[in-house]
Protein backbone atom coordinates (compact mmCIF):
# COMPACT_ATOMS: atom_id res chain seq x y z
CA UNK A 1 0.00 0.00 0.00
CA UNK A 2 3.00 2.32 0.79
CA UNK A 3 4.77 1.76 -2.33
CA UNK A 4 0.95 2.28 -4.51
CA UNK A 5 1.08 5.74 -2.82
CA UNK A 6 4.68 6.90 -3.47
CA UNK A 7 4.01 5.67 -7.16
CA UNK A 8 0.71 7.63 -7.29
CA UNK A 9 2.45 10.66 -5.57
CA UNK A 10 5.18 10.69 -8.04
CA UNK A 11 3.10 9.92 -11.12
CA UNK A 12 1.16 13.29 -10.00
CA UNK A 13 4.44 15.09 -9.42
CA UNK A 14 5.45 14.04 -13.17
CA UNK A 15 2.33 15.54 -14.73
CA UNK A 16 2.63 18.84 -13.06
CA UNK A 17 5.84 19.27 -13.51
CA UNK A 18 5.45 18.38 -17.38
CA UNK A 19 2.48 20.69 -17.43
CA UNK A 20 4.82 23.43 -15.60
CA UNK A 21 6.98 22.97 -18.63
CA UNK A 22 3.87 23.43 -21.15
CA UNK A 23 3.20 26.72 -19.56
CA UNK A 24 6.54 27.88 -20.13
CA UNK A 25 6.27 27.22 -23.23
CA UNK A 26 2.93 28.91 -23.67
CA UNK A 27 4.71 31.63 -22.69
CA UNK A 28 5.42 34.33 -25.89
CA UNK A 29 8.70 34.98 -26.63
CA UNK A 30 8.70 38.55 -25.38
CA UNK A 31 7.26 37.82 -21.83
CA UNK A 32 9.34 34.74 -21.62
CA UNK A 33 13.06 36.52 -22.69
CA UNK A 34 11.72 39.67 -20.47
CA UNK A 35 11.32 37.02 -17.48
CA UNK A 36 14.74 35.33 -17.98
CA UNK A 37 16.15 39.29 -17.84
CA UNK A 38 14.49 40.16 -15.23
CA UNK A 39 15.66 37.43 -12.98
CA UNK A 40 19.69 38.10 -14.40
CA UNK A 41 18.89 41.61 -13.61
CA UNK A 42 18.10 40.85 -10.00
CA UNK A 43 20.87 38.87 -9.68
CA UNK A 44 23.45 41.15 -11.21
CA UNK A 45 22.46 43.97 -9.71
CA UNK A 46 23.63 42.66 -5.94
CA UNK A 47 27.45 42.30 -7.16
CA UNK A 48 27.15 45.26 -9.36
CA UNK A 49 26.77 49.25 -8.96
CA UNK A 50 27.13 50.41 -12.76
CA UNK A 51 23.88 50.59 -14.25
CA UNK A 52 25.11 50.81 -17.68
CA UNK A 53 27.27 47.42 -16.90
CA UNK A 54 24.51 45.91 -15.64
CA UNK A 55 22.55 46.03 -18.51
CA UNK A 56 25.63 44.59 -21.12
CA UNK A 57 25.42 41.49 -18.39
CA UNK A 58 22.18 40.77 -18.56
CA UNK A 59 22.33 40.94 -22.45
CA UNK A 60 25.20 38.76 -22.24
CA UNK A 61 24.04 36.40 -20.04
CA UNK A 62 20.70 35.59 -21.34
CA UNK A 63 21.18 33.15 -23.94
CA UNK A 64 22.88 30.74 -21.93
CA UNK A 65 21.11 31.10 -19.13
CA UNK A 66 17.48 30.37 -21.60
CA UNK A 67 19.51 27.58 -22.62
CA UNK A 68 21.11 26.29 -18.88
CA UNK A 69 16.99 26.69 -17.81
CA UNK A 70 16.12 24.05 -20.82
CA UNK A 71 19.05 22.01 -19.42
CA UNK A 72 17.75 21.84 -15.78
CA UNK A 73 13.79 21.15 -15.99
CA UNK A 74 14.45 18.53 -18.57
CA UNK A 75 17.15 17.63 -15.56
CA UNK A 76 14.17 17.34 -13.05
CA UNK A 77 11.59 16.03 -15.52
CA UNK A 78 14.34 13.04 -15.61
CA UNK A 79 14.53 12.53 -12.02
CA UNK A 80 10.76 12.25 -11.83
CA UNK A 81 10.13 9.80 -14.69
CA UNK A 82 12.63 8.12 -13.33
CA UNK A 83 10.90 7.58 -10.60
CA UNK A 84 7.82 6.92 -11.63
CA UNK A 85 9.23 3.99 -14.34
CA UNK A 86 11.68 2.61 -11.82
CA UNK A 87 8.55 1.15 -9.96
CA UNK A 88 7.03 -0.81 -12.36
CA UNK A 89 10.73 -1.92 -13.89
CA UNK A 90 13.90 -2.80 -11.62
CA UNK A 91 16.13 -2.58 -14.27
CA UNK A 92 18.02 0.46 -14.07
CA UNK A 93 19.45 0.55 -17.24
CA UNK A 94 15.92 -0.01 -18.58
CA UNK A 95 14.33 2.23 -16.12
CA UNK A 96 16.89 4.82 -17.95
CA UNK A 97 16.31 3.84 -21.04
CA UNK A 98 12.34 4.12 -21.18
CA UNK A 99 13.27 7.54 -19.21
CA UNK A 100 15.39 8.98 -21.33
CA UNK A 101 13.24 8.31 -24.78
CA UNK A 102 10.08 9.41 -23.15
CA UNK A 103 11.81 13.37 -22.24
CA UNK A 104 13.40 13.18 -25.38
CA UNK A 105 9.87 12.82 -27.06
CA UNK A 106 8.27 15.13 -24.49
CA UNK A 107 11.06 17.76 -25.69
CA UNK A 108 10.18 17.36 -29.20
CA UNK A 109 5.94 17.48 -28.71
CA UNK A 110 6.95 20.71 -26.36
CA UNK A 111 9.40 22.14 -28.62
CA UNK A 112 6.58 21.59 -31.46
CA UNK A 113 4.24 23.22 -29.68
CA UNK A 114 6.18 26.04 -29.54
CA UNK A 115 6.07 26.47 -33.36
CA UNK A 116 2.37 27.31 -32.56
CA UNK A 117 2.63 29.70 -29.99
CA UNK A 118 3.17 33.26 -31.36
CA UNK A 119 6.47 34.87 -31.81
CA UNK A 120 7.99 31.52 -30.49
CA UNK A 121 9.83 28.86 -32.84
CA UNK A 122 10.96 24.57 -32.05
CA UNK A 123 14.21 24.49 -31.87
CA UNK A 124 15.84 20.95 -32.83
CA UNK A 125 18.98 22.47 -30.32
CA UNK A 126 16.66 23.01 -27.57
CA UNK A 127 15.63 19.62 -28.31
CA UNK A 128 19.06 18.36 -27.63
CA UNK A 129 19.64 20.50 -24.75
CA UNK A 130 16.54 19.15 -23.28
CA UNK A 131 17.82 15.69 -24.13
CA UNK A 132 21.14 16.22 -22.22
CA UNK A 133 19.20 17.78 -19.18
CA UNK A 134 17.54 14.76 -19.06
CA UNK A 135 20.45 12.02 -19.34
CA UNK A 136 21.96 14.10 -16.45
CA UNK A 137 19.02 13.70 -14.37
CA UNK A 138 19.04 9.73 -14.83
CA UNK A 139 22.60 9.51 -13.96
CA UNK A 140 22.14 11.66 -11.04
CA UNK A 141 18.67 9.10 -10.36
CA UNK A 142 21.14 6.39 -10.64
CA UNK A 143 23.36 7.61 -8.15
CA UNK A 144 21.08 8.56 -5.41
CA UNK A 145 19.26 5.18 -5.96
CA UNK A 146 22.29 3.45 -5.63
CA UNK A 147 23.67 5.22 -2.43
CA UNK A 148 20.07 4.55 -1.08
CA UNK A 149 20.04 0.59 -1.64
CA UNK A 150 24.02 0.62 -0.17
CA UNK A 151 22.56 2.27 2.84
CA UNK A 152 19.86 0.09 3.13
CA UNK A 153 21.61 -3.01 2.84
Amino acid sequence: MKNKLLVIISIIITILWMLIIYNFSQTSSMDSNNGSKKIIRNIVEKFVDDDKNVEKLVVKINKPFRKFAHASVYFVLGLFVNSVILYFNRDLKKCNLISFIFCFMYAITDEFHQTCVMGRTGQMSDVLIDGFGAIIGCIIFNLIYKKIKETCN
